[in-house]
């Protein structure tokens, strides 16, 4: 599978100077992999990434109230959005912040309204976090191979777009 909305990505972030990190759960550390291959971005885009598979992780490094995770569940847009704004104190310098949560497999929080192949995405960008909800189908590393492009089409659309 062509990954054209990752190549366009990462060059509009080396084109634009900008600097990117991940706070990853169901992911698993795949969305930093992935960045990390463009030629140059070890070097150039990507700082670094979290990679919170437990919700013990989000409560004793990113800092997640235990009571937040509790309320919506580990794979949530709320704590999605939660594990974004606790990965800019961790990566101070990244101007993007990308957090994903989601049910890649079956297990975790799956229920008829939240289905195995759902996935949320907050990306903190220039104070604002932008929130993304999506249903993927298929098989595990295929919806990663999707989520990677979607990420990728939403953080390029926002360094792109005029303010």
């Amino acid at each position: 599978m062509p990954k054209t909305q990752l190549i366009q990505c990462c060059q509009t972030l080396e084109h634009n100077h900008k600097t990117i990190a991940f706070i990853e759960s169901a992911s698993s550390g795949y969305l930093s992999s992935q960045f990390s291959i463009y030629k140059n971005s070890g070097a150039d885009i990507l700082l670094g990434g979290l990679v919170s598979y437990d919700p013990s992780i989000k409560v004793s490094i990113l800092n997640i109230s235990p009571q937040l995770i509790e309320h919506y569940t580990a794979e949530s847009d709320e704590v999605t959005q939660a594990m974004a704004q606790q990965g800019k104190l961790l990566f101070t310098q990244a101007d993007v912040i990308v957090a994903c949560t989601g049910l890649l497999k079956p297990g975790g929080s799956a229920t008829v309204d939240k289905p195995e192949g759902t996935f949320f995405i907050s990306i903190l960008y220039q104070k604002q976090c932008y929130n993304f909800q999506y249903y993927l189908t298929g098989q595990p590393l295929s919806r990663l191979e999707q989520l990677t492009e979607l990420v990728a089409q939403e953080v390029d659309t926002l360094i792109t777009q005029p303010f």
